[in-house]
């Protein structure tokens, strides 16, 4: 007999006006049984439904609910899934059938500085998995136009393969990612703003203050599209904090709608892009204003990550579950979040659902929903506690766990003491069914560096093949026209392709 499994859903419904008012927070546990099965590239999963009634107003969004049981579980991998009842009711479930061809979004995030100790160049971007490359992390100053925070690695180095040596030439990721472009006519480039670094202490709050100030902004990241030849700009001021800055991200994003339509007007361009970087904690939802803000954006990332972490939580707790534990291992999760978008009436396919291609580690504690003494081990020297995807030791002490109700998993050592909430690619797979199963418009994943070049390994091959392969994404030719760009080798392409680096192995 199947247990009860225990999720969390959010069954308020809130009205975000541009008054700024609270979002309602109201959680209610609900009990689930499977409807049917779907088999997937990497085993048999189960389709779950809500088994009481819920509010007419989000019934829509709250459908169908995805778990997943494998077919066998490898040695190396505990399982925390139940035996699905023989009693569940058979009915076709939306990710059987097959998607249509240009259906899905699939957008990687690029840092400018993983050229530095993680060798990782443009050209090791496999851009036949990707629709759109999503590239930063710009900085806004104190006049309110935008600047590289790392000028060398974004515009200036020439070791990056075949540097332009044009007069006035932009070098840099910048020159790589205009090739990129020009390589594969479907990959359409944006320049990110922000990053929780640049936002999380509120010094935006003083950058965009006055309509002078949003206005300069608006303009200069426009101007820097046509200079960089790029196909639009990510926003990513992740947290606003209280009323006042929720009205500057918004009227933020109001005026770079603006300014982009301008310049698309004069390049020519079909539709220059706008996105966000948006949260899913109930507590930072308040601080956007989801409703006027889809009348701007062309899609909207939701951050299926970062949901714990050593330097904020109070105990080790999953990073990036779709759904609430019922052991203290969760703070929130990628669902409630989903459902209050949904619930403000954006359409479920203008969101892109992001996954974590690294993990958060928690040293000194006992497992999931137990204290901790501090961050577990990190990559390249950090010390916060986050380490690559592919870095993450998953043999010898370190066991695998998968909690397929939830959709998380993690690396447990007892020796050490130390846990890693990261997904494997049995959790990827799952997630993805979900996505598929709720219309969601695509996936998306930070960061591209840190994946597994192994086809059992690498994440972002496991989600498109769940998804239907390369040609179930979206289809959309990027914009190549710049003449007005400052840098000569944007206004005229150079012609040179840049020479794959990885590829994925078997």
């Amino acid at each position: 007999m199947m247990k009860n499994i225990i999720i969390s859903a959010v069954i308020s419904v809130f009205a975000r006006a541009v008054s700024g008012a609270a979002i309602p927070r109201a959680i209610e546990e609900r009990q689930i049984q499977p409807i049917s099965t779907v088999t997937g590239p990497i085993g048999t999963s189960y389709i779950y439904a809500l088994a009481s009634p819920i509010p007419e107003s989000i019934a829509a969004q709250l459908a169908t609910i995805v778990s997943a049981v494998p077919t066998s579980t490898p040695t190396s991998v505990q399982s925390d899934s139940s035996i699905p009842s023989a009693t569940a009711v058979e009915r076709t479930a939306p990710v059987a059938s097959a998607p249509a061809s240009g259906t899905y979004r699939n957008v990687g995030y690029y840092g400018t500085w993983f050229m530095y100790d993680r060798q990782f160049k443009p050209s090791d971007v496999i851009v036949s998995q990707w629709t759109h490359l999503i590239v930063g992390f710009w900085d806004i100053g104190a006049d309110g136009t935008i600047s590289p925070i790392d000028p060398w690695s974004d515009l200036q180095v020439k070791t990056l393969g075949d540097a332009s040596s044009q007069a006035g030439a932009v070098n840099g990721v910048f020159e790589q990612v205009f090739r990129l472009k020009n390589q594969n006519r479907n990959l359409k480039v944006m320049l990110s703003i922000g990053g929780w670094e640049a936002t999380y202490k509120g010094a935006w709050a003083n950058k965009l203050a006055t309509p002078e100030l949003r206005l300069a902004f608006a303009k200069s990241a426009a101007q820097t599209v046509v200079d960089l030849g790029l196909d639009g700009i990510d926003f990513d001021w992740e947290y606003p904090q209280n009323e006042a800055e929720t009205i500057m991200h918004t009227d933020s994003m109001r005026l770079l709608r603006q300014e982009l339509d301008a310049v698309q007007k004069v390049i020519g361009a079909e539709r220059l892009l706008l996105s966000m970087a948006a949260p899913v904690g109930p507590h930072y939802i308040k601080g956007v204003n989801i409703v006027e803000l889809n009348n701007y954006l062309d899609f909207f990332n939701l951050m299926g990550y970062d949901m714990s972490g050593s330097a904020f939580s109070k105990v080790s707790s999953h990073a990036a579950p779709f759904f609430m534990a019922t052991d203290g291992s969760t703070e929130f999760c990628l669902v409630d979040g989903l459902e209050m978008y949904l619930a403000a009436g954006v359409p479920a396919d203008k969101i892109n659902v992001l996954g974590p291609i690294y993990g958060h580690s928690f040293a000194g504690t006992d497992g999931p929903g137990k204290p901790f003494t501090g961050p577990g081990f990190s990559s390249w020297g950090e010390q916060n506690g986050v380490p690559d995807y592919n870095l993450i030791p998953t043999d010898g002490d370190n066991v695998v766990f998968e909690d397929e109700k939830i959709m998380a998993s993690w690396t447990y050592n007892s020796q050490t003491r130390e846990m890693v909430s990261f997904d494997t690619p049995r959790i990827v797979e799952i997630k993805t069914q979900y996505i598929m199963s709720r219309g969601i418009g695509g996936i998306g994943f930070w960061a591209i560096n840190a994946d597994k070049w192994t086809y059992a390994g690498n994440l972002v091959n496991i989600a498109l093949t769940t998804l239907g392969g390369p040609s179930v994404l979206e289809r959309v030719d990027n914009h190549l026209t710049y003449t007005g760009s400052k840098y000569p080798n944007i206004r005229a392409y150079d012609g040179v392709i840049p020479a794959q680096g990885k590829t994925i192995a078997s």
